[in-house]
């Protein structure tokens, strides 16, 4: 790259992990910031699991905790939930 000058800064989350050497205050809204939003339960959820998922996407929206690419992770977790239920 023409015209640029030493390394590229490390981006915050690295530096927090790193405890944050220069002790200056870092921006860690800087990274990936997905959409929150509800994703659509996937089909193969049991009827359980389905109640769980109900249960807990309001909490986590709620909360700014979940966004589309968690849907399997919270799918996995609803599959657990439902069969402890069971």
């Amino acid at each position: 790259m023409a015209g640029s000058r030493g390394p590229m800064p490390k981006p915050a989350a690295l530096k927090l992990l790193e405890g944050n050497p220069g002790k200056r205050a870092l921006n860690l809204g800087d990274g990936v910031n997905p959409r929150i939003e509800i994703p659509a339960p996937p089909r193969h959820l049991g009827k359980e699991a389905r109640k769980e998922w109900k249960r807990i996407t309001p909490l986590l929206e709620e909360l700014g905790l979940i966004s589309g690419l968690d849907r399997t992770a919270l799918a996995l977790y609803c599959q657990a939930a439902g069969r402890l239920a069971e």
